[in-house]
């Protein structure tokens, strides 16, 4: 009932899955795009229902409302207005980000502040060798003070402290010149009518808000990808990929690449559970606003006597119990998958 009156035809029902490949239909994608996006370790789609990334529960905390949109403003005068660019409901996930020009902002802070830090102890334990190791004068100690350490720390230190603290009293006072309205979303999920939707890089404004591909969920297979880091340690990444087609959507604005692959697994599960319309959306505080307005998932917290509180009422120790819980849940679960 609820298939036909408010999910589409193209609504992911998982025992019906895509249809298989037909004899002769052709799969059209280059050997470069199947060795790069297939290169990785193919994930199941059986899902653990509400098994979400652990820190999704640290980044959407207990009193979420339901106005979960990214505004804008667009027009001029009284024809200006606010409208959603992205957002996050039980319809669906778009998905938008800040522009490249803030992301430089924030990027210079945090290296700055790293580098400061880094500096810092790099600085102190140099000394300390200087002063304990090195057999010269107290005098000459003193001069490699002045002439060697001395400039680091004003020039080197001073100038990323000055950058550190600039920048976030930028952010404080005026946040506006940071923080800037995205120029158009990257991705959707659609829940209700099943279909994951890439836009064109919003860089160019003709081409913001302009569909790149659209196909169903149903489609698509998950992967969790490896590469190396400057040290030569594994990063992990998810992405999904598209079975008959060059279509692919990089995971990471959801869960960022990381140094162990259960977060990717468990992002995967979450794409899962969510698009899954003969499921209960996952019961986690981000979709607690919004479990009423979707029908299947009304349906189960009637049968199940759910408390439409039960996130939002829940004290901070038990929250904190909670995340650990999932944390070490997905560190189980899918490290044991991976074997």
């Amino acid at each position: 009932m609820f298939e036909s009156s408010y999910y589409g035809p193209t609504a992911w029902h998982p025992e019906r899955d895509s249809s298989p490949r037909h004899r002769g239909q052709l799969d059209q994608r280059s050997r470069g795009f199947r060795f790069q996006w297939e290169a990785g370790q193919k994930l199941s789609k059986e899902y653990v229902p509400n098994m979400v990334p652990g820190d999704f529960l640290e980044t959407w905390l207990p009193g979420q409302d339901e106005d979960t949109n990214w505004y804008v403003e667009e027009g001029r005068g009284e024809e200006r207005k606010r409208v959603p660019m992205a957002w996050i409901n039980q319809e669906s996930i778009r998905w938008a980000t800040l522009p490249g020009s803030s992301w430089r902002w924030l990027l210079l802070k945090v290296f700055a502040k790293f580098t400061l830090i880094l500096g810092g102890v790099g600085i102190f334990l140099a000394s300390v060798a200087v002063t304990l190791l090195l057999d010269v004068s107290a005098e000459e100690k003193r001069q490699l003070f002045l002439e060697g350490f001395l400039p680091i720390v004003v020039y080197g230190g001073g100038g990323c402290a000055l950058i550190w603290g600039g920048v976030s009293l930028i952010e404080h006072l005026f946040p506006s010149w940071i923080y800037k309205a995205p120029k158009g979303p990257l991705w959707e999920f659609n829940r209700r009518t099943g279909l994951v939707t890439a836009f064109r890089n919003p860089k160019r404004k003709r081409d913001a808000g302009q569909i790149a591909w659209q196909s169903p969920f149903a489609d698509f297979d998950g992967y969790v990808h490896t590469g190396p880091t400057h040290q030569g340690l594994p990063l992990y990444y998810g992405a999904m990929v598209h079975r008959f087609r060059e279509e692919a959507l990089p995971l990471t604005d959801f869960q960022a690449a990381s140094s162990n692959d259960e977060d990717h697994k468990a992002l995967w599960n979450f794409w899962l559970q969510y698009m899954d319309s003969t499921a209960p959306l996952p019961d986690i505080p981000l979709f607690e606003p919004h479990r009423h307005k979707d029908p299947v998932t009304a349906e189960h917290d009637k049968r199940s006597g759910r408390n439409p509180r039960y996130w939002r009422d829940m004290d901070e120790a038990t929250y904190k119990q909670k995340t650990d819980e999932m944390y070490k849940r997905c560190l189980k679960v899918f490290s044991f998958a991976s074997r």
